[in-house]
């Protein structure tokens, strides 16, 4: 959090909700960097980005999105990023979330470090860095699985890096990768692959050993009770019973005795021994270096063969850890690896470990041998790999059902997915391998592969070469190379580009030679072989050379078939897949990036072809020349440049947001064509926030997105002009939070600029006229002979100097403030006490030339006066955005008073404490970002804002400390905010009365199709307009639910959100109560709450939409009290009441009836209060306080509408009396 602040002021009329409907949920995730992100996923477009940076932390963070994933990172990364150093995914908040790796799920930060490959015989790995802790060996990687504790990221980060912009990491390690999670691959078999067959000749993979990595196993199922050999957890905390279910599905499918079926549902290789690890939690995921770990543990058990059915959901060239690890393994006669292909859909989906070149990966067929519509196809992204290899039955497979699973009824379930397939080969290969044990898994891959039933409706890219024949491949006396690499041609195209030739070998097992006619699958010239036939000696192999000609395909080809080996009868004995790709057409784009002067500078670009969900980084060195596809790309750069003064440090926004790529072309990011991006506000003001944002959107909707929070050490931002573009849309903005300066220093009748210190004092509302002396460097010996008690001490920054001992010099040395000139360009920004402590004595930094006139006047012993606020009483919200362009003329952005919204934010509490909030300026293509303030309760601000254009809106968050200032207690949350210029408004925040209410800030009640009710009843909110509030941390400690159908209850349960499943679908009458409590020493008001509501709810239409928010009614009260939240006592006071269904929703109601109640004696005694109804369907009540003997007012209401529609609400000390 940024250590500035401000409080509120007052003025009329509230500003207007925009409808919305509401959904949020907050996550905060510490990255590896030690910075902590906050996003909300909030109603509508109501998302926000927050970023608090570390001790210690240089340089800004900036907030980029693509493809719907939101990465946020810090400056300190970049180099490390485009260098290769770092996994992406280490930054990607989004798949942090997804995968569980937020602050709520784990309390550390699952990493894996990659060491550089040992020369000669291996060597031990280093030790963890400071910070971290190894938690696994990886040898097969030649790395170790780390947990960073994440209040020592900041630490662990230090330890790995060397400078703010290295390009290689410390510690030893050559890339540091985020530990990811991979997931089952979830979507008459054994007879469809001929294992029958295989059975009856006698091989059923007795002798054999296959581990089966997956969620593990229900070990008394009596399908496979007598097969397990061995047993291993690598989830924490968990046993290797199976209460998934996926992993007994997929070990009976291996080596299932059919027991609890008469036999009926026989594994593949009913009698292969089972080596169990359990690699996947009881919810289905695990970390891949957990997997890894458990690779070389079934290696180490002696498995002949490992099925995993698993994988990551991102499409992968076999470059990751685990792909590696299965390459590694596989050599050296170590077990074939059989992997799922995945569940993706698509082509080019294929993920790890499936990527792996040595993995026999399994893609998905039906019962009839049509591919399954979820099998993940090739080819790999990048390499265009060749996968996958096999198919088999993956869709509806019965097998047997683990009773550990809550709801299993029976021994079996039926299951599809690439899981289901990938067992189904394993227990082939089993079966291969007690048929000839000298077997290596390669040949019993490339054996599985060519004696495969072909399927002529697929290539290779989509089913491999076939669906598996477990009665060939025992049979089969021919044997042939599975697949070959890849003919992979890149741009530029020659007709003298070489012919790719591919060794096909074939082995012939019989006692006879055989002849083979050889053909390819395919028609085109392209494809030829070095001969028609082929004779196999008895006992020997023989080789063909298949010729794949690029100069006989168009660019862009990527196509696969296969080489068909047939005997004289004509019978397919084999089959080898291929593959060529010749890539698309390619032009150099070179990069040229200049600085002020128009000279060549080193820095980061980031480049994208419009419409693409990943943003590249390129490392720019003056020039730099890449080879692109013909398309449109937009490329942008933020670099430091020197600003248009001596002392200034700046920002330079450089973009080039189209160019259309059909020939060669040059981009130049020109900082020599930069112009200056100002702000001037009516009143003077210190930037507190500053940010640029750019959004580049394709015509089909995708955004690319940066947005850089630009840290105060930068006085200056700069932005390049540029061409408006042709195709989609481009938009650049800046986002100032300006506010009223908290330390205003006057030197000589100058005004000197002055930016406060971290963690610095500063008075509440103090002016001092003081001598100023000036110390040197602040060294204490700088202040020998020098008389500064009660004086403002000027010194000049040095590096000889650290901050702390500057301080401490001028404490000991009895000054009243210190003033620091910086010795360099921009804004000193340096942190004088630990995070979290504050100074005895202002400290504030000075910029180099208004410092030379402060060092002037404190050498000659002038008085220079200090004026000190520790809140603002007003700050400018500003944004200025252009569309389709950067313009090439001023980017000053001026507004007069006229042009802004005047808001006054109205702080309530009973007590001085401190809270933080933001107006987060949301475009509509993506979240809000910037940095709460602290602000102090009670208070008033007043607050100037412009309107902001097209489907953009402005949202408040706001929240307060509890009585020991250790923990936010609470939040107040806005609706969706428009303001029009010259208007004024008004906010009021934590003001009484608080209780539960459906805001919009927050998903409510709904019904769904399947008869199931959820809802989510904000428990804390205030009376301001559109509000929602809740205590987040202790609402489950505070508030509880129940819900009932007539008199009966069907739910109940602890925190604010709830559901009831299994609703009758008749219309009948319900009740939702809602009771919540809070600590009456932080919270005066409201200290308890009763709510229910009553509605009548029944089935929706099964056509219609999948789910339908409930109407509630709601209760609205408006009473006048001071910032305290008291009302006079003795005095008569009056009450608003109002009551509503949710306002967002269409068609809502009003309620027809009402009555209210008071109690002066927390609810013991309650007096009905006499409602009038005003024209408008709002009620008010007067009645006179009691002048002695009471200390608050609680207040009882109910209130009925149509429909069934009824709600009652009790509220102990509503308000107070004074």
């Amino acid at each position: 959090m940024v250590p500035f602040a401000g409080t509120a002021g007052a003025a009329p009329a509230p500003a207007a909700p925009r409808a919305d409907a509401p959904r949020s949920e907050m996550r905060t995730v510490t990255l590896v960097t030690g910075d902590v992100v906050r996003y909300v996923d909030g109603p509508g477009g109501q998302d926000t980005v927050t970023v608090d940076r570390p001790e210690g932390a240089s340089g800004g963070v900036r907030v980029q999105q693509a493809g719907g994933d939101i990465h946020v990172l810090p400056d300190e990364a970049t180099a490390l990023l485009a260098a290769g150093r770092l996994d992406r995914r280490l930054f990607n908040v989004s798949a942090l979330v997804r995968m569980g790796y937020d602050d709520e799920g784990t309390g550390s930060i699952p990493l894996i470090a990659t060491y550089p490959a040992a020369k000669g015989k291996a060597r031990a790995l280093p030790a963890a860095p400071r910070g971290a802790a190894k938690t696994r060996t990886l040898a097969s990687i030649q790395g170790a699985a780390l947990q960073a504790g994440k209040g020592d990221a900041r630490t662990f980060w230090d330890a790995i890096t060397r400078t703010p912009q290295a390009r290689s990491l410390d510690s030893g390690i050559a890339k540091l990768w985020l530990d990811g999670r991979s997931e089952a691959l979830l979507a008459d078999s054994v007879p469809q692959v001929n294992a029958p067959q295989a059975w009856a000749a006698g091989f059923d993979g007795k002798g054999t050993k296959v581990a089966v990595l997956d969620t593990g196993i229900d070990a008394s199922h009596p399908d496979v009770k007598d097969r397990i050999l061995a047993s291993r957890s690598f989830i924490p905390g968990e046993e290797v019973e199976d209460r998934n279910g996926h992993g007994t599905h997929v070990a009976s499918t291996i080596a299932g005795s059919g027991a609890a079926s008469d036999g009926a549902n026989k594994g593949v290789a009913p009698a292969a021994g089972l080596l169990v690890g359990k690699v996947l939690s009881d919810e289905g995921s695990g970390a891949d270096s957990g997997i890894i770990e458990a690779m070389e543990w079934a290696k180490a058990e002696g498995a002949d063969v490992v099925s995993m059915s698993l994988g990551s959901p991102v499409p992968d060239d076999g470059g990751d850890p685990m792909s590696q690890a299965v390459d590694s393994l596989s050599a050296d006669g170590g077990p074939l690896f059989v992997i799922a292909a995945g569940n993706a859909y698509g082509a080019g989906t294929i993920g790890s470990p499936g990527s792996a070149e040595k993995a026999l990966t399994i893609a998905a067929v039906d019962k009839q041998d049509a591919r399954a519509s979820f099998s993940s196809m090739g080819p790999l992204v990048r390499s265009h790999g060749l996968k996958p290899d096999l198919s088999a039955p993956g869709v509806d497979i019965n097998a047997a059902a683990s009773q550990s699973v809550p709801g299993i009824e029976g021994p079996y379930q039926s299951m599809s997915g690439t899981s289901m397939a990938t067992p189904h080969v394993a227990g082939a290969a089993a079966i291969l391998k007690q048929r000839h044990p000298d077997w290596s898994g390669q040949r019993i891959k490339d054996a599985l592969m060519t004696s495969s039933e072909k399927l002529d409706a697929y290539t290779p890219y989509e089913q491999g070469t076939g669906r598996l024949d477990v009665k060939t491949a025992i049979d089969t006396t021919v044997e042939a190379t599975g697949s070959v690499q890849v003919a992979s041609y890149d741009w530029p195209h020659s007709p003298s580009d070489p012919v790719a030739e591919r060794t096909i070998t074939y082995r012939n097992t019989g006692d006879k030679d055989i002849t083979l006619d050889l053909a390819t699958d395919t028609d085109e010239a392209a494809y030829t072989l070095s001969t028609p036939t082929l004779t196999v000696p008895a006992g020997a192999t023989a080789e063909a050379v298949l010729s794949l000609d690029p100069a006989k395909v168009p660019n862009d080809t990527t196509f696969s078939g296969q080489v068909v080996a047939t005997d004289a009868a004509g019978t397919t004995v084999a089959h080898t897949g291929f593959a060529l790709t010749k890539e698309k057409e390619l032009h150099d784009l070179t990069l040229k990036l200049r600085d002020r002067a128009g000279k060549p500078m080193d820095g980061l670009v980031v480049l994208a072809e419009l419409g693409d969900p990943q943003l590249g980084l390129v490392q720019v060195t003056g020039d730099t020349t890449l080879r692109l596809p013909p398309g449109n790309y937009t490329a942008w750069a933020s670099v430091d440049i020197d600003g248009d003064r001596p002392d200034s440090k700046a920002v330079a926004f450089l973009a080039a947001p189209e160019t259309i790529l059909t020939q060669s072309a040059t981009v130049t990011l020109d900082a020599s064509r930069a112009r200056k991006v100002s702000v001037r506000t009516p009143k003077e003001t210190e930037t507190r926030q500053l940010r640029y944002d750019m959004a580049r959107t394709a015509p089909d909707g995708t955004v690319q997105r940066d947005a850089y929070q630009i840290p105060l050490t930068y006085d200056q931002l700069w932005a390049s002009p540029t061409e408006k573009v042709t195709q989609g849309d481009f938009s650049f903005l800046t986002r100032w939070r300006q506010g009223e300066e908290l330390i205003d220093l006057t030197a000589d009748g100058h005004d000197v600029p002055v930016t406060v210190q971290g963690g610095s004092a500063v008075a509440e509302d103090s002016e001092q006229k003081l001598t100023a002396v000036y110390a040197g460097r602040g060294a204490a010996a700088d202040y020998k002979g020098l008389n500064a008690r009660g004086r403002a001490v000027v010194v000049t920054r040095s590096d000889t100097v650290a901050p702390a001992d500057r301080l401490a010099a001028a404490v000991a040395a009895g000054a009243k403030a210190l003033f620091v000139v910086h010795d360099g360009r921009g804004r000193a920004m340096e942190s004088y006490v630990p995070y979290g402590e504050e100074s005895t004595i202002p400290v504030a930094s000075v910029q180099k030339l208004a410092g030379d006139t402060l060092i002037r006047a404190a050498q000659r012993g002038r008085k220079v006066t200090v004026d000190q606020k520790k809140f603002a009483a007003y700050v400018y919200d500003l944004v200025d955005r252009h569309d389709g362009t950067i313009p090439d003329r001023s980017l000053a952005f001026a507004p007069s008073t006229r042009d802004l919204a005047k808001v006054t934010n109205t702080f309530y509490g009973h007590r001085k404490t401190l809270g933080a909030g933001y107006r987060y300026d949301i475009p509509e293509y993506g979240p809000g970002l910037g940095f709460e303030e602290y602000e102090t309760f009670p208070g008033v601000r007043t607050e100037w804002v412009n309107p902001l254009p097209g489907d953009s809106f402005w949202y408040e968050n706001h929240s307060v400390l509890n009585a020991g200032q250790t923990d936010f207690a609470a939040e107040m949350r806005s609706a969706e905010l428009d303001y029009r210029p010259g208007k004024e408004y008004r906010a009021e925040w934590f003001a009484p009365v608080t209780r539960p209410r459906l805001g919009t800030g927050y998903w409510g009640p709904f019904r769904t199709v399947n008869n199931d009710m959820q809802f989510n009843i904000t428990p804390w909110t205030d009376a301001g307009e559109g509000h929602s509030g809740s205590m987040p941390e202790d609402e489950y400690d505070t508030t509880s639910y129940a819900v009932h159908q007539g008199d009966t209850l069907i739910k109940k349960g602890a925190g604010r959100a709830g559901y009831a499943w299994d609703l009758s679908p008749q219309k009948l009458p319900y009740r939702l109560v809602i009771d919540s409590v809070r600590d009456a020493e932080t919270w005066k008001s409201s200290t308890r709450t009763h709510t229910e509501w009553g509605f009548v709810s029944g089935a929706l239409d099964p056509n219609g939409a999948y789910q339908k928010d409930i109407p509630l009614l709601q209760l609205d009260y408006d009473v006048d009290t001071d910032l305290a939240g008291d009302v006079r006592a003795g005095r008569w006071t009056e009450i608003g009441l109002s009551s509503t269904t949710q306002e967002w929703l269409p068609g809502a109601v009003k309620a027809n009836k009402a009555s209210l109640s008071v109690s002066y004696d927390d609810g013991k005694h309650w007096t009905e209060a006499e409602l009038r109804k005003k024209s408008t369907g709002e009620w008010t009540a007067k009645f006179r306080t009691p002048a002695k003997g009471a200390a608050s007012v609680s207040l009882k209401a109910h209130a009925e509408g149509p429909g069934g529609l009824v709600v009652d609400q009790e509220i102990i000390r509503a308000f107070g009396l004074k």
